[in-house]
C-alpha cells in the first residue's frame, strides 16, 4: 500500500540579471512534493520554462552543474561566477545558447533550503505516488 500524502507546492521569487545586457528579469522557483526531484524556474517576459533536478542548482553554486533534455528540449547549466558571489544560469535548447542569467548564490541556496525542508535529500522516492505511475504506465491504454 501507498502511503498518501498530500502535495505541496511552494513558489520563491528569484532576483535574475541577463549576464549580457544588466536587464533585470523578475524569476520564479516553484517545487512541488509530487515532483521531489524538480524544481521549475519560471522567467516573466521570457518564452521559456526549465525544469530542473534541484540537484543541479546545489550543486552550481560551487561548481558546473548541468541537466540535459531531450533534443531540443530546454536545458540547464549552473555555474559560480567569477565574483564569488553570483551564479550563472545557462539556458540552453539543444547546442543553442538561449540566455545566460545571474542571480545571487545565496538565493538559490535559500530557495532551495525550503525544497529540502519540504522533502529532505533521500527521501524524494517516498514522495512518489507509485500507484499513479505504474497505472499510467498501464500497457493497456495503447489499445
Amino acid at each position: 500500500m501507498t502511503r498518501t500524502q498530500t502535495p505541496q507546492t511552494i513558489h520563491c521569487p528569484l532576483p535574475l540579471w541577463n549576464d549580457a545586457t544588466e536587464e533585470y528579469h523578475n524569476a520564479y522557483i516553484t517545487y512541488r512534493t509530487n515532483d521531489p526531484f524538480f524544481v521549475r524556474l519560471e522567467i516573466e517576459d521570457w518564452p521559456f520554462t526549465v525544469d530542473a533536478p534541484r540537484t543541479v542548482l546545489r550543486d552550481g553554486v560551487t561548481g558546473l552543474a548541468e541537466c540535459l533534455s531531450e533534443p531540443g528540449g530546454i536545458a540547464l547549466r549552473v555555474q559560480p561566477a567569477s565574483d564569488g558571489v553570483n551564479v550563472l544560469l545557462g539556458v540552453t535548447q539543444g547546442d543553442l545558447l538561449l540566455g545566460v542569467f545571474r542571480t545571487y548564490a545565496d538565493a538559490i541556496l535559500g530557495q532551495l533550503r525550503h525544497t529540502y525542508a519540504m522533502v529532505p535529500e533521500g527521501e524524494e522516492m517516498t514522495r512518489i505516488d507509485w500507484d499513479l505511475v505504474i497505472a499510467c504506465m498501464d500497457p493497456r491504454d495503447d489499445e
